[in-house]
């Protein structure tokens, strides 16, 4: 657009009102040059100077439309003074109106003209997150003493973790060890490095790890090493596929986008194209509608369900896992038990948003198997998995498995089916015998609810091995929830083996505050009744009390039991205590208690520092506000606790590579220091240390007087520039009247200064002293 004062001085040029000549044609023509207000598809866009030809055609500056956002198509070009204009007639895709009577250009242009608008839905990342990389580790220590009946020794548990942090590596290690009236026990569970790529959201273990290579395979403990994409080390990455949609606007408007009817966005559009991206949700199939409203009250309805999974991948990504190593067997009871190589691996792929494949595998010296597998939409309705797999084994020889899940969930209604059958002699590295194997499983549910209604659920499932029990469960389950805070629980279940069990439930939770709970159920399996009513008041994340309380009654026809089970836990600072109490009385005798005392903490190291905690469960920081005292931090607005003689306090529940708000209470600092920032977004890595850094600098100023002895005569060194060098930046200060100077938080030291004075040059130190005062004087010193 042209601004008024570029468009004065083009009109002082030619003399307006002037005829000049236009080469429209190898005729010439005669022009009137006026100034006219645009209106571009209703946009008010400000005053534009344009030129009208005899025959009533307007010229318009081609980089004033081109300034308003319009691509414009190849247009013949008209120069005036040296300048392009364009008339409005030849541009392709423009129409126009001239009101004379309010000197009006109203522009019409079409929708592909503009640029196309992009406005995307995906979770937006904080500008200003803190991503440290600090060395540090932690210990965290369990203790637990069991004592029965008049207080007699029972067990004595103790667990230990050791972890340590340096750059992109996690060093960990635990263990237990148990000591009973009959035996002690120590065992090392396990012990790994894992190294991550966060951008890359990579992960390699050395050690011992867990690892699965999916339904017809096996979960294991493996020692040795493991390579992985793991999504979850940025959790703002949206891996599954989401919706969008696109269209075009031909006047500014306001599309509001709505999910299962309730809004949850709305964006302003300006005219062209536009692209709404990444609409992401959870749940199976939902409504999505878009409704665009224009300048004119007209309304725009784009409406389409779409089916949200985070089981299929986008477009394009990668999930895999490869491992080799040798599996732990005895695990929780021997050290270092373990037995011969094996292998597990998974890739997935997402051949397009509506179909991820790949495959699975595993094995060892005496087995295999492998296969593949897929997960699709069909119809973009149902959600469809599918995996089969051959094995083969040195005992058993070849073998084969597969599996069939449906799943469909709509914001009322879910499905699902599941089938599972394998070949005697399929073999998996878990299972070494025919005894207990697999021979087919099957199941089928479908749940529907309202939040007026409630939920109810059907399900039945049927497991047949080749050896062993066969077993067939059938249930039924209901759920409401009343006037926001009470929840209604009925369930019934026949379990069928040897015998058939009925078993009957319902339970009613009231929760009067946030984070208590109270709860009575009924419970009748067989010719048991158990009613059970219990109160319980959440952990804080900080500091606090928390408390389960718990009495229950059984009656049998064998016998009639009352048990209580009152259990308390206080975080402190520095660890956790806790305190729980079981007894069971029968009716008749035969009474039974038993008393546990546990104790909790962690001792944690980073920057320098060492500090005791509660257990280290995720990550840590250690929050520093200088060496202020009782300064409140706080964790996702939640109080952790107060900073000590030190101005320290250590973060024991920070969240791996989420982002954690860290925050202190500006009123506990005192009114003689300034701060920096009173909140910070920290992102650590996995099980790591971070300081936490807030700048509470005391409030003091250096004033003194600056004079210059010339020829024997003192002058005061007025309004002047000094200049000069501070933490290796140059910075500047004025004097006033008498010579006069004022600094503030210039920390002690001495500075080198300088300044001109009647075209001199002159240099001097500045010192600046050690002092409590709010206000150090330096006085007045002179420069020869």
């Amino acid at each position: 657009m042209a601004r008024r004062d570029t468009g004065v001085f083009r009109a002082a040029a030619y003399l307006l009102p002037l005829c000049i000549l236009v080469f429209v044609t190898p005729a010439s023509h005669c022009a009137d040059s006026f100034y006219v207000s645009v209106l571009l598809n209703g946009q008010k866009k400000g005053d534009l100077l344009v030129f009208r030809l005899e025959d009533g055609e307007i010229l318009v500056g081609q980089q004033e439309l081109t300034g308003f956002g319009l691509s414009l198509p190849d247009a013949p070009v008209q120069p005036i003074g040296g300048e392009p204009f364009l008339s409005l007639r030849s541009i392709q895709g423009i129409s126009y109106a001239f009101r004379e009577e309010t000197m009006t250009l109203e522009l019409t242009a079409a929708p592909s003209l503009f640029p196309r608008q992009v406005i995307d839905f995906a979770p937006r990342r904080q500008t200003n997150v803190y991503y440290p990389r600090d060395t540090g580790g932690f210990f965290n220590y369990g203790v637990s003493y069991s004592a029965g009946n008049s207080f007699d020794f029972q067990e004595l548990d103790v667990a230990g973790e050791i972890g340590f942090r340096a750059g992109d590596y996690l060093f960990f290690t635990d263990s237990t060890y148990t000591r009973t009236r009959t035996e002690d026990r120590y065992v090392r569970l396990t012990s790994n490095v894992t190294y991550d790529r966060r951008e890359q959201m990579q992960r390699a273990i050395l050690g011992d790890f867990q690892v699965s290579s999916g339904l017809l395979g096996s979960n294991l403990l493996l020692g040795g090493i493991s390579f992985s994409k793991v999504y979850g080390i940025d959790p703002y990455f949206i891996y599954y596929p989401m919706t969008g949609y696109s269209g075009l606007v031909s006047y500014p408007s306001v599309a509001d986008v709505y999910l299962d009817g309730n809004r949850i966005r709305s964006e302003k559009l300006s005219p062209g194209e536009y692209d709404l991206r990444n609409i992401a949700y959870y749940g199976g199939m939902r409504d999505i509608s878009v409704v665009i409203r224009d300048p004119f009250g007209r309304e725009q309805i784009i409406s389409r369900p779409y089916y949200f999974t985070d089981t299929l991948l986008r477009e394009g990504l990668h999930s895999y896992s490869y491992s080799l190593g040798f599996p732990r067997e005895r695990f929780g009871v021997e050290s270092n038990e373990y037995g011969s190589l094996a292998f597990t691996a998974f890739h997935d792929y997402g051949f397009s948003d509506t179909l991820t494949a790949g495959f699975r595998g595993e094995g060892d010296t005496d087995r295999v198997n492998l296969g593949p597998q897929a997960t699709f939409l069909a119809g973009n309705a149902d959600q469809v998995f599918l995996s089969v797999s051959g094995s083969a084994a040195k005992e058993t020889g070849g073998g084969g498995a597969a599996i069939l899940a449906h799943q469909y969930q709509n914001r009322e209604l879910g499905t699902r089916l599941f089938l599972q059958g394998r070949t005697r002699e399929y073999a998996t590295i878990s299972e070494t015998a025919a005894t207990g194997r697999l021979r087919y499983e099957a199941g089928a549910g479908v749940g529907y609810g309202t939040s007026v209604a409630g939920y109810i659920s059907v399900d039945y499932a049927v497991r047949e091995k080749y050896e062993g029990q066969d077993q067939r469960i059938a249930s039924v389950g209901y759920s409401r929830t009343f006037f926001g805070n009470l929840n209604l629980q009925l369930t019934y279940r026949n379990i069928r083996q040897e015998t058939s069990v009925n078993d009957f439930f319902a339970g009613l939770t009231y929760y009067p505050w946030t984070d208590t709970s109270l709860s009575a159920s009924w419970r009748r399996t067989e010719d048991a009744d158990t009613f059970t009513v219990q109160a319980q008041k959440n952990q804080p994340v900080g500091e606090g009390w928390g408390y389960r309380v718990t009495a229950a009654k059984t009656d049998a026809p064998a016998a009639s039991v009352t048990s209580v089970n009152p259990f308390v836990q206080y975080n402190a600072k520095r660890g956790i205590v806790s305190a729980e109490f079981v007894g069971e009385y029968a009716d008749p005798g035969n009474n039974r208690e038993s008393y546990r005392l546990s104790a909790a903490g962690g001792i944690a190291y980073v920057g320098g520092a060492f500090g005791l905690s509660r257990p280290v469960t995720d990550s840590f920081g250690l929050v520093t506000v200088d060496n202020l005292a009782g300064v409140r931090v706080y964790q996702n607005n939640q109080e952790i606790g107060r900073t000590d003689a030190r101005g320290r306090v250590f973060v024991p529940g920070m969240g791996s590579y989420v982002e954690n708000q860290i925050s202190i209470a500006d009123k506990d600092v005192p009114m003689d220091f300034s701060l920096g920032e009173v909140s910070r977004r920290v992102s650590p890595p996995l099980r790591s240390g971070s300081v936490i850094r807030f700048d509470a600098r005391k409030y003091r100023a250096v004033t003194g007087k600056l004079g210059v002895k010339v020829d024997g005569t003192i002058r005061p060194v007025e309004y002047h520039e000094i200049r000069m060098m501070a933490d290796g930046k140059e910075l500047s200060f004025p004097t006033g009247k008498g010579g006069e100077f004022y600094l503030e938080n210039l920390p002690p030291g001495t500075y080198d200064a300088t300044f001109e004075h009647e075209g001199r040059k002159y240099g001097f130190a500045l010192k600046v002293p050690e002092s409590e005062e709010t206000i150090v004087d330096l006085g007045g010193f002179t420069i020869e």
